[in-house]
């Protein structure tokens, strides 16, 4: 860990300080949770004056719109390259590419020579057939007393099914990748996270919330917009509150502590809905509590308006016998 100046204050976000001696004591305390796992440990720097955190976030997806992910990356496309056919003349939908010759009039020679060695492959290849039941014929061994066992066609025909089985089953997993144990479709690009699964960006303390969110879905090749989504600090108590987009989710994580067990960050829509402490206190109960806490709440409510009521029928009372008097003052006045 590098050297930090001495500084009586430091700031972690805007109009937010936190004394020096502080800011060690919740780094110290960071990190020796984290002993076990180096790798999540926080390292800290000095640039101009200013205090620099580095080191892994732990971010829990929490999102419920459809996540668009991109098919055509760098891996598939060199894939798809190496899967091209090396037949110079002819793709698979039997057309060639215009620009791949510079003159047009050899096509036909090419195709010609590209048929006639096709023509030869097939005749080398061709199966010669034995009897009229269509079975290759088998390389002919010198005759002896010893019967050698051979599989039958029932055997064969199990083996051939197994085989299929097999490479369905491989076929349809390859349609299905995992990125970090979140799962998506290949054919539909729609990347659907589990609620709660958690992966973890190397990110400074100088990001703000916007760039951390940009950052995630580059890490995995997500299309979808960054302003479609917020980071959000949940609670153990199902506390929820949204980070601005000018703060800095390394310094929430710092401040709110390592332990992931009280405090969660999540990436959610953006208009994901807030808890308050106050109503986080109750989510935790069983429905007939609440509903009893809700009806008392509705007699208190009930009550507080019935004495606001008569609190204002009283004043208004008031009111109007003073400027009653005071008309009858005027007019005894003016006889």
């Amino acid at each position: 860990m590098n050297t930090v100046h001495l500084q009586p204050e430091i700031q972690v976000q805007k109009g937010k300080t936190i004394s020096r001696l502080e800011f060690l004591s919740l780094l110290k305390t960071y990190n020796c949770f984290h002993e076990d796992k180096k790798n999540f440990q926080l390292s800290s720097y000095d640039i101009n004056g200013r205090i620099v955190l580095e080191g892994l976030l732990d971010i829990s997806w929490g999102v419920h719109q459809p996540i668009r992910l991109q098919i055509n990356d760098e891996k598939s496309r060199s894939q798809t390259k190496g899967a091209q056919s090396p037949d110079p003349v002819m793709n698979k939908r039997g057309m060639t590419r215009w620009g791949e010759f510079d003159n047009l009039c050899n096509i036909a020679v090419l195709e010609e020579e590209a048929g006639s060695e096709t023509d030869e492959q097939e005749a080398i290849q061709q199966p010669v057939f034995e009897t009229s039941t269509l079975k290759p014929q088998r390389n002919r061994e010198p005759e002896s007393g010893i019967l050698i066992r051979t599989r039958s066609d029932v055997s064969l025909v199990k083996m051939r099914a197994k085989n299929q089985a097999v490479a369905a089953a491989q076929k349809a997993k390859r349609h299905r990748f995992s990125i970090n144990g979140h799962f998506y479709n290949y054919k539909t690009s729609i990347f659907t996270p589990t609620k709660g699964s958690i992966t973890s960006v190397r990110i400074n303390s100088t990001l703000t919330t916007k760039e951390v969110i940009a950052l995630l879905l580059h890490k995995f090749k997500i299309e979808n917009d960054p302003n479609d989504f917020a980071l959000y600090v949940v609670h153990a108590t199902e506390e929820k509150k949204k980070l601005k987009d000018t703060s800095f989710p390394l310094w929430e994580r710092l401040l709110h502590g390592p332990s992931r067990k009280i405090v969660k960050i999540y990436l959610m829509d953006k208009d994901a809905e807030e808890i308050s402490i106050d109503v986080a206190q109750y989510i935790k109960f069983e429905l007939p509590i609440l509903n009893a806490i809700l009806h008392k709440l509705n007699e208190e409510e009930e009550k507080y308006i019935e004495n606001a009521l008569l609190r204002y029928r009283m004043e208004k009372r008031s009111l109007v016998q003073q400027l009653r008097r005071r008309m009858m003052v005027r007019a005894e006045t003016s006889v």
